[in-house]
């Protein structure tokens, strides 16, 4: 990893794009990187971790790390493209991490980077691609897509259980019973850890999970199901209002 690591810090080029696959579960342990790096969910879900909060990266969408920052990322079944930028390539390159969405033109513009030679030559097709790439990227605003992680270390261990397998059927009490505290003093612990309300926490752990899944074709009735929705009309609802976007159009930009 190391060595990897650092030749792509080293590589004289403004932009290198690098592919990764991960098991379902992996952990990437804390380090930092000299560039600024764009991290892309081609499929799976990353959750990205620093000492500020957690993002959730899903299909679709990709993370801005910035350069010295230490984060460690955990992964659901994930593919990843990531794109290096050296120092300067970005006019005014984020300051914290932040999560981008992927429009179809920058998406087919990462696919092809993927492709590039690391060592590219000046002024060729490649190096346009690459050039294109970083204005493409530069522009996307940042969407919301925060989710917050307990630092309790027992909280921590409920909220990544119930996120490989999420569903609206969680109740406050189950997760009290396994902390062997009150449902109050749950709520009251909850909320100091991640200053969310649990109800808002599982709805849009449910939709992030759903959106990883939908990439990979899973269909709109089994996920709704597993999640424990009544119908899959129901979940749609809950998807399109927290997203925008119906189940099956965020399917059809994201399955690849």
């Amino acid at each position: 990893m190391s060595s990897r690591i650092d030749l792509i810090e080293n590589t004289n080029r403004d932009v290198i794009a690098v592919e990764s696959v991960y098991p379902d579960g992996h952990i990437v342990a804390t380090h930092s990187h000299r560039r600024l790096q764009l991290l892309h969910a081609a499929t799976g879900i990353i959750q990205l971790e620093t000492r500020f909060g957690a993002w959730i990266v899903p299909p679709g969408f990709a993370a801005w790390i910035p350069p010295g920052v230490p984060h460690q990322l955990r992964t659901i079944n994930a593919k990843t493209r990531s794109l290096y930028f050296r120092a300067g390539a970005l006019g005014l390159p984020p300051e914290k991490c932040q999560v981008i969405e992927v429009p179809p033109l920058l998406k087919a513009l990462i696919n092809d980077a993927i492709r590039v030679p690391l060592l590219y030559e000046p002024g060729s097709r490649d190096e346009l691609l690459m050039r294109m790439l970083l204005q493409e990227a530069a522009i996307q605003p940042a969407v919301p897509l925060h989710l917050p992680m307990p630092r309790d270390a027992q909280l921590s261990r409920l909220c990544h259980a119930f996120f490989k397998a999420p569903t609206q059927m969680s109740i406050p009490g189950e997760w009290a019973r396994q902390l062997h505290i009150s449902e109050r003093t749950f709520y009251r612990r909850f909320l100091a850890n991640t200053g969310a309300n649990f109800i808002q926490w599982r709805q849009q752990a449910c939709v992030f999970v759903a959106m990883s899944r939908l990439s990979q074709g899973e269909s709109v009735t089994r996920i709704a199901l597993d999640m424990g929705y009544q119908s899959p009309s129901s979940f749609s609802t809950m998807f399109k209002k927290s997203t925008g976007s119906s189940p099956s159009l965020y399917m059809k930009k994201n399955t690849l």
